[in-house]
């Protein structure tokens, strides 16, 4: 039923007519069971604020969206959606999925329709969830020298030797080797400080606080997910930590025209990092049921398989840690690098975005930026170290117009596309009580496929898979049983483009090639013969068209070709928007990481990473932010 309008926020973002067809539609997708609640008009609220917040432009196509489906009905009907009968919704819903136009909005809508709904407090409890509740916290000394740019009352003007924008992989490395050896630095982040009491395993919180919204549009849809708090992406991911896989390392070392990052020149970085990190392979209890059961079904097939090295000290495997650590035990550049290099008094200065790099007679000095409530604060030095990520990096020098005479800012852009397969097993996997990656099977890294346990917890699991309506709850009652994998392959080519779009806001174009749709088909296919050769009996890839396999018929789906439209795609990982190189007609930056045309500016971060890797690459961007901290120190001194 439709609560009175005038209650709803939503009556502030869909018409009367919408809102309606909304509710039909959510209420088809979630219907509910007897354990846990269907979606109603408190899901439509919550999943207009999801988009707001996301993805303010994506307000209008959200309020049409709802409109199309709700009158597509009437083609195969006669009816509007909202005026059908429930069974026939439900058949309805399974004829779109294989629709090649409609699948798309649908996807978007049960995608959106889940985050909002199962992440309610009352469906999350009813799933198995439990909040984070934190009641005391420390308060160590360093918290002193980390400024909210909204409350500053200083001067306008900092003063410091080096100014470093992002504390994320890139960033609170470089500033933390910097500090310590005496520089003084600044951190500039557009993001706040939060702490583990802020990391309550909300999903929408997590996506409304911790993350800024990033969409690449080509031939299919793809979430972009980019951190956006003191600790960047590390602060909200599994701690998943690889080395440079050797022939990647070797790629660079050809196409770059050095050795300097070659595997054993960059050893000592790692090695670096790692100590300081505490990184270490994933052990039981923690890892859980699924790291047996994958590599149980690894060694029936004869296949390589390993324990994945994590950031952690002390890590208790008290479940989900995507949205942020709940107890400090991931060793996340926000209880790691960044206090350690405000203990040696570096001072970080949060919610202040970056709107300029300050330049005198051609060279860096410093950083314009503006808080939430429009104050102005500019930090100078003698060194501008750029470190936002892939996406928001080349964002600001395509919005100033510098360091681009090679116009290959922002190009060269890979995704690593990622999908995820779940599978329901004999035995109890429980993995919203372990950790998220703990296992991992390299058979096939060397080609491009990458594949790791991917447990979602219980106000995400329902994302992982296709199904909606009644055939969605008859999976969720027995979620205990499903196992969940990660594919992610690498890119088979640099495609993507982050470009200046409406409003100096990032526009993210990139096309899943023929051979990418092929890489993530076979990655699948390979998941679900190693699940199959583990026990389990039915599996449920993110294929809106094909939601749901049996385990007799995988040869038959193994000979199918997914359009790229037709797969749930997810990145974690931009890398490459600002290239490296020796000649400053071809690249952006040097092998040192500063910037051909705007000496004293360094990019440190993913952008100059030249993906893809085929793994993880938070570790990879620590070394070479280790790496490219001394030669600035060298330049410094």
């Amino acid at each position: 039923m439709l609560a009175n309008p005038a209650s709803q926020n939503a009556a502030d973002r869909l018409s009367p007519s919408d809102l309606r067809a909304a509710l039909a539609l959510v209420e088809a997708m979630i219907p509910g069971s007897a354990t846990i609640p269907g979606a109603d008009e408190t899901a439509v609220h919550l999943a207009n604020t999801l988009v707001r917040d996301f993805a303010p432009q994506l307000a209008k196509p959200w309020a049409l969206l709802h409109r199309t489906l709700d009158q597509a009905a009437r083609l195969r009907t006669g009816k509007a959606f909202q005026d059908l009968t429930v069974p026939q919704q439900q058949h309805l819903l399974s004829v779109w999925q294989q629709d090649p136009v409609l699948r798309l909005p649908l996807t978007v809508a049960s995608l959106i329709y889940k985050l909002a709904h199962f992440d309610r407090p009352d469906v999350y409890a009813a799933m198995g969830g439990k909040r984070n509740v934190v009641k005391h916290m420390d308060q160590p000394r360093w918290l002193q020298q980390v400024v909210r740019a909204n409350d500053w009352t200083g001067p306008q003007t900092l003063e410091c030797d080096v100014v470093v924008v992002g504390t994320g992989a890139g960033g609170a490395v470089v500033g933390k080797e910097l500090a310590e050896r005496g520089h003084a630095v600044v951190f500039v982040e557009e993001g706040e400080h939060y702490r583990r009491d802020a990391f309550t395993g909300s999903s929408v919180d997590a996506h409304q606080r911790f993350y800024r919204g990033a969409i690449a549009l080509g031939n299919a849809a793809m979430p972009v997910y980019i951190g956006r708090l003191v600790g960047g992406s590390t602060a909200v991911n599994g701690g998943t930590c690889f080395r440079t896989p050797d022939w990647v390392s070797d790629r660079w070392c050809e196409e770059l025209g050095t050795d300097v990052f070659a595997s054993e020149t960059m050893r000592r970085h790692f090695e670096r990092v790692e100590r300081t990190i505490d990184v270490a392979p994933a052990t039981q209890p923690t890892s859980g049921p699924i790291a047996k059961a994958v590599a149980r079904g690894c060694d029936a097939l004869g296949w390589s398989h390993f324990a994945i090295r994590r950031n952690v000290k002390g890590c208790e495997g008290q479940g989900f840690c995507d949205f942020g650590c709940r107890t400090d035990a991931r060793r996340s550049m926000n209880v790691s690098y960044v206090p350690m290099a405000l203990e040696a008094s570096a001072l970080c200065v949060t919610g202040l975005r970056a709107e300029r790099i300050l330049t005198e007679q051609g060279r860096a000095v410093g950083v314009a930026g503006v808080s939430a409530n429009g104050r102005s604060l500019q930090v100078r030095g003698k060194i501008v170290v750029l470190a936002g990520g892939a996406v928001p990096t080349p964002m600001l020098l395509l919005n100033q117009g510098l360091a681009n005479s090679s116009d290959q800012v922002g190009r060269n852009l890979t995704l690593h596309p990622s999908t995820g397969l779940s599978a329901l097993m004999s035995e109890d996997i429980n993995g919203a009580q372990h950790i998220p990656q703990s296992y991992g099977c390299d058979e096939y890294l060397r080609d491009g496929i990458l594949i790791t346990s991917a447990m979602p917890d219980a106000n995400t699991v329902a994302v992982t898979v296709q199904l909606l309506g009644n055939r969605l709850m008859d999976v969720l009652a027995r979620q205990a049983q499903m196992a969940t994998l990660g594919i992610l392959i690498a890119d088979q080519s640099r495609n993507g483009r982050v470009w200046r779009g409406i409003g100096g806001q990032p526009a993210i174009t990139y096309n899943v090639t023929a051979a990418d749709s092929a890489l993530l088909h076979k990655g699948v296919v390979a998941g679900m013969e190693l699940l199959k050769a583990a026990g389990a009996k039915r599996f449920y890839p993110s294929r809106p068209s094909t939601p749901e396999v049996a385990a007799s018929d995988i040869a038959k789906y193994a000979k199918t070709t997914p359009a790229a439209s037709d797969v749930g795609l997810l990145s974690y990982h931009p890398l490459g928007t600002c290239q490296m190189g020796k000649d400053p007609r071809t690249s952006v930056v040097d092998l040192n990481h500063q910037c051909h045309d705007v000496p004293g500016l360094y990019i440190v971060d993913g952008s100059t990473v030249p993906g893809p890797l085929g793994v993880n690459p938070q570790l990879t961007i620590m070394a070479m932010a280790s790496r490219a901290a001394e030669g600035i120190a060298a330049a410094l001194e």
